[in-house]
């Protein structure tokens, strides 16, 4: 049974689509999680936060805690758009109820819980694309810089691609393709009333189609199989980019895209340990860690 001043450890995994909360108690035994929708930091921190707040007290009221459990909570959070300073920024001066508030990327969060804390390297292709390689000495990075200028091969980039293909087609202007009745099922319409429901859309919107393009290429359309091989293609390409060493492929489109690799290619990735909000909490107990030693050091001058 949890004592009312025990610590508690909360790993936040706040992507493009979902926002998912892990609690552990000091031994890092799971107490609750939570969900809640997009957590991107470029959709605005008013709407980051309600988000937060929501999967956050999930978590708590599973373990029948509320509010008055804040005080105790360290809180490691791994936020998709981290990697851009003016937005960790504004993660970083939340005024938090917390007993300690810990900011990294998404990307460290999941490489982290992937690799349990070792080197390493994650490539993730959720809502968007973004990788990280870690070793002993240094780090890579690669993408992540959102959608519509760097979303290759993400759920957001194939849901363009293939609006702009079914654009192209029902105009005679591009090959004949399946997803052409896909997505006008999708939008109950044509291509103008198509166009008129993407005028605001999110990235998340964009991504919603992503599965009607595997449901495409299940079927054997021949432009929905190209933009998988493209897709392929650029793994490939990123791949080589990160140290040697394991690798994870991460993310509802990056899981699903494994299905289309061959079988050799398929091989050469790992199965995470464990999933980011593991890897939020990690980041926590470290970056506490790094301070009592610092705070050990001053100390003893």
């Amino acid at each position: 049974m949890l004592s009312e001043s025990a610590a508690l450890f909360a790993g936040i995994d706040a992507g493009g689509s979902h926002c998912r909360v892990r609690l552990e108690d000091e031994s890092g035994k799971l107490l609750g999680e939570g969900h809640s929708g997009a957590a991107n930091l470029g959709l605005g921190w008013p709407r980051v936060e309600a988000n937060v707040w929501q999967a956050l007290n999930a978590a708590l009221q599973q373990t029948g805690l509320d509010s008055n459990a804040y005080g105790r909570l360290h809180v490691g959070a791994g936020f998709a758009g981290a990697h851009l300073a003016v937005l960790k920024a504004t993660a970083l001066q939340w005024q938090h109820p917390f007993a300690s508030w810990h900011v990294t990327t998404d990307l460290h969060a999941a490489c982290y819980g992937a690799h349990g804390g070792g080197a390493g390297s994650v490539i993730i292709l959720g809502t968007g694309f973004s990788a990280i390689g870690l070793t002993g000495q240094d780090e890579t990075l690669l993408g992540g810089y959102g959608f519509p200028i760097n979303a290759v091969c993400s759920g957001a980039g194939l849901g363009l691609q293939a609006v702009q293909a079914v654009l192209l087609a029902l105009d005679g202007l591009a090959p004949a393709t399946r997803l052409s009745g896909l997505l006008q099922q999708h939008f109950d319409g044509g291509a103008a009333l198509m166009a008129e429901q993407l005028l605001q859309a999110t990235p998340q919107q964009y991504a919603e189609l992503a599965p009607l393009v595997f449901q495409a290429a299940d079927s054997g359309d021949a432009v929905a199989l190209d933009m998988l091989q493209q897709a392929l293609d650029f793994i490939t390409t990123l791949k080589r980019q990160l140290p040697v060493g394991r690798c994870c492929l991460l993310g509802g489109v990056g899981q699903r895209l494994l299905t289309y690799l061959p079988a050799a290619q398929r091989s050469s990735f790992t199965s995470p340990l464990a999933p980011a909000t593991v890897g939020a909490v990690y980041y926590a107990r470290q970056q506490l860690a790094r301070a009592e030693q610092e705070t050990r050091l001053h100390g003893a001058n």
